[in-house]
């Protein structure tokens, strides 16, 4: 589920202008999946993406699919109404009534309403033409349903631009980061780093590295990064200690106060005090906070950048520290995709198998269904439908 951008001046009245928009909502093109744009009276609070069942899928696997999304739906606070969209990749069918997976949205809409929820429209966006499921009548809707609308001459796509979005055309697996010029001297000096401190990790002294990157402008912070071979060295020596690595997301998220008080808890190993509570809450998702999302967007450029120098276990650190931001703010297909490619890079690093499984049972952070608290593009104005 993704938090929709504020942005006035919008207009999603019309099927064209909501197509246009889907991308830019979740970020990529979607492929093989039902996209659910969830209103909160006539606002626009949540966009959801969940994959298609198999098409050979039985029925009580296809009534499982469509229970999942009501009780996403139900997620967001005060959800009134739906919009759905059903990507199949597939060609126009010539008629109404043989539209692909119509036995889902006749399973899904019917559970819906039962449970509150109005559902505005439905639409087959096949590869170049789409369909209404609810429209029958020749009079409104041709049975070989609409031209596709060329969206990058919408005004939704063309003010979505304009604001700073721009669509992926598919999910960014977490390679193909150039390699740094100075990448031999960073790794020379992490050999050094790691001999000297051989044995016995400074957990302190290497969060604090982060903690001041973060705090920086993130200018001076991301030219500094690329420039100073010794501080980047221990940025990723850091990363080869699993505390350290799971406590980032914290630092950045919670602040560096809360950050070093929970790191003095779990150090000492004893029953767990507020600041170790809250960070266990606040990684799995549940904690009652809103996290710092300036500071988490920074952590997740420095670690993509770090991809142009990291090797082994850093690099399966680095994809994770990158899908656990993606997941926090709601964008759980990408986030899925970078546990992959780390575990594809590593098969047995645990937190990658860990995150994996929790994003495949459909679990995602609390504050994601809460406009108030949910990540959202710094986009002007606001979306209305």
């Amino acid at each position: 589920m993704t938090t929709t951008p504020s942005a006035s001046n919008f207009s999603l009245a019309s099927p064209e202008e909501v197509l246009a928009y889907i991308p830019h909502a979740l970020g990529f093109y979607p492929r093989n999946a039902v996209v659910l744009l969830i209103m909160q009276g006539k606002g626009l609070a949540a966009t959801l993406r969940v994959d298609l069942p198999a098409a050979e899928g039985s029925s009580d696997l296809v009534a499982q699919w469509a229970d999942q999304l009501v009780q996403l739906v139900h997620k967001v606070p005060d959800a009134t109404a739906v919009f759905a969209a059903v990507y199949t990749g597939q060609g126009p069918t010539g008629n109404h009534d043989s539209l692909p997976r119509h036995e889902l949205v006749e399973r899904l809409a019917p559970e819906l309403v039962r449970s509150g929820i109005q559902v505005r429209d439905a639409w087959f966006v096949g590869t170049i033409r789409w369909h209404s499921y609810f429209c029958l009548s020749e009079n409104c809707c041709p049975s070989e349903g609409f031209d596709l609308p060329d969206l990058a001459l919408t005004e939704t796509h063309l003010r979505m631009v304009v604001a700073g979005s721009a669509p992926e055309d598919q999910l960014w697996d977490g390679t193909g980061i150039a390699e740094w010029e100075n990448k031999n001297e960073v790794r020379s000096n992490l050999d050094i780093l790691a001999a000297e401190f051989s044995g016995t990790v400074p957990r302190e002294s290497l969060i604090k590295d982060w903690a001041r990157l973060l705090d920086e402008d993130p200018v001076v912070a991301e030219r500094r990064l690329r420039t100073d071979d010794v501080l980047c060295a221990s940025l990723l020596l850091s990363l080869n200690d699993r505390m350290i690595r799971d406590i980032l997301p914290y630092l950045a998220g919670r602040g560096t106060l809360q950050a070093f008080e929970a790191l003095k808890e779990v150090s000492r190993g004893v029953e767990f005090g507020r600041a170790s509570q809250d960070f266990s809450d606040f990684l799995l998702g549940t904690a009652a906070c809103t996290p710092e999302w300036d500071r988490l967007e920074r952590l997740w450029f420095f670690c993509r950048d770090l991809l142009g120098v990291a090797e082994r276990e850093e690099t399966s650190a680095l994809l994770c520290l990158l899908g656990w931001v993606n997941w926090a703010k709601g964008k759980g297909s990408s986030a899925l995709k970078l546990f992959g490619t780390a575990l594809a890079n590593d098969p047995d690093y645990r937190l990658a198998q860990l995150m994996a499984k929790l994003l495949e049972s459909g679990e995602m952070p609390s504050w994601v269904a809460d406009p108030a608290r949910a990540w959202r593009l710094r986009l002007e104005g606001r979306l209305s439908a």
